[in-house]
């Protein structure tokens, strides 16, 4: 058994382990670092876009509830059930537009990671790195594993910036029509 084990284990490469910090590759990349004006510009638009619905619906709320005393129960109920409908189309204008931004930054994060994938198998082959691991999953390493840095630089070289696609969303289902 031992000459079986023995063989076996002179087959097998020698483990040579690098290690990628992905979130400091998505936050340090040019192409993540071109896209954030563009996302914090969006997150105010909607922010502010938010505002200005919910103070357009207190507004109404308000004088609807002010009409009330000098409405007959009939043309009040109506009044309530169109306001009511308003909100609820507001409701689901900010969770398709909410669904919209988030799908636009998912998809750019993933284009980035599709091309870090690329560049960190083209760094694993320059090194002759047969295995490597994200680093939030390595309790401890030598600096001298760390390929961060270098996949950085070749990713910067193939992907320097990144346009940011807004999915149309139709706002009845929410559903986004790429």
């Amino acid at each position: 058994m031992a000459s079986v084990s023995g063989a076996f284990a002179q087959e097998l490469p020698l483990p040579k382990i690098g290690i990628v910090d992905v979130q400091k590759v998505l936050r340090d990349s040019k192409a993540a670092q071109s896209v954030r004006p563009e996302f914090d510009r969006m997150r105010k638009a909607f922010q502010k876009q938010v505002s200005e619905q919910e103070q357009r619906l207190r507004q109404a709320e308000q004088e609807l509830t002010r009409q009330r005393a000098i409405l007959a129960p009939e043309a009040f109920t109506q009044k309530r059930r169109a306001f009511s409908e308003e909100a609820r189309n507001a409701q689901n204008s900010v969770q398709a537009r909410r669904r919209q931004l988030d799908k636009a930054f998912d998809d750019t994060k993933n284009e980035i990671l599709k091309n870090l994938v690329i560049v960190a198998r083209e760094v694993a082959e320059a090194r002759k790195l047969n295995i490597l691991l994200e680093k939030r999953f390595v309790f401890l390493s030598a600096a001298t594993m760390d390929v961060t840095d270098e996949v950085i630089l070749r990713l910067d070289k193939r992907l320097p910036k990144i346009a940011v696609k807004l999915p149309d969303v139709d706002q009845n289902s929410g559903k986004g029509n790429n």
